[in-house]
């Protein structure tokens, strides 16, 4: 199946094709997000795709500075962040979040003081900032794509294994080496996600429907499922609405204020649910 037999088919609901485009791009980071997400909330990693997202900055000046390709120098050094917070939560005596606070604080402070020694990188900072999800080309789907195909590999082999290691004592399912897996891995899906939201919301895509699913499902398969969900709808709600004129706002903003108000939705449902058994 080629890209342009899938633009072809969401042409039943999307009229241009940069639309089109888009609902592929986010339906494919649905896939990369939603069980990624799920693990980040279930291993109190909230804060990892903010510190991983910013590092991006970095990674866009050092390529500019050493010559090497945008997205391969922007991919590569988010991984490699990802798999420092990893290895010192793993060899020190640190709580995750403060870990990830210091490498966070430390991927700005270096992204900054690159960017603004090498003023032609500022251009793209802004789009990676705020991100765009209709402005992605072939070339970044395919890759999307690609990440959604590894992503449900990942599942497959390690989803159960480190949501065992959430809830199993030290030493009894614990992550091992997969835990450096998901810290890399995590990376990349953050980095795809920058390019289609921006650093400033990527953050809220991964946790909110995640969120959803850790609050609403009694089973991690109920939790993927459910994140998935919410991450699909809101993210073709979201496109559909920005696009609409009497709307005509971000993209990537509207997908995750939806994405956050089907989480304030479900949170009222419980609140409903317990004063109806209580009465």
């Amino acid at each position: 199946m080629t890209l342009q037999t899938v633009y072809d088919f969401l042409g039943l609901f999307y009229g241009p094709l940069f639309m089109r485009k888009a609902a592929l791009a986010l339906l494919l980071l649905s896939v990369s997000a939603s069980g990624t997400g799920v693990l980040v909330v279930s291993r109190r990693m909230a804060f990892f795709p903010d510190a991983a997202g910013h590092t991006v900055f970095a990674g866009l000046a050092l390529g500019l500075i050493l010559g090497l390709p945008v997205a391969p120098a922007v991919l590569g050094f988010g991984v490699c962040v990802g798999l420092l917070i990893i290895w010192l939560v793993r060899h020190s005596n640190l709580a995750t979040d403060t870990v990830i606070g210091l490498v966070f604080s430390g991927g700005v402070a270096l992204g900054l003081a690159l960017v603004s020694r090498y003023p032609e990188a500022q251009g793209s900072v802004n789009r990676l900032f705020l991100g765009d999800v209709l402005t992605l080309g072939d070339g970044e789907i395919a890759l999307l794509a690609a990440l959604a195909a590894a992503s449900v590999l990942f599942y497959v082999f390690l989803y159960n294994r480190l949501m065992l290691s959430c809830v199993a004592p030290p030493g009894h399912g614990g992550g091992g080496r997969a835990d450096y897996v998901f810290g890399g891995f995590l990376s990349l899906v953050v980095v795809a996600a920058v390019q289609a939201v921006g650093v400033l919301l990527v953050s809220a895509l991964l946790i909110a429907p995640a969120a959803c699913g850790r609050m609403t499902a009694g089973s991690g398969r109920g939790m993927f499922w459910t994140a998935f969900a919410v991450s699909l709808v809101s993210g073709q709600a979201g496109l559909a609405l920005s696009y609409h004129p009497a709307v005509n706002t971000s993209t990537g903003a509207t997908v995750v204020f939806i994405s956050i108000a089907i989480f304030g939705l479900a949170v009222l449902a419980r609140k409903l649910r317990g004063l109806a058994a209580k009465g």
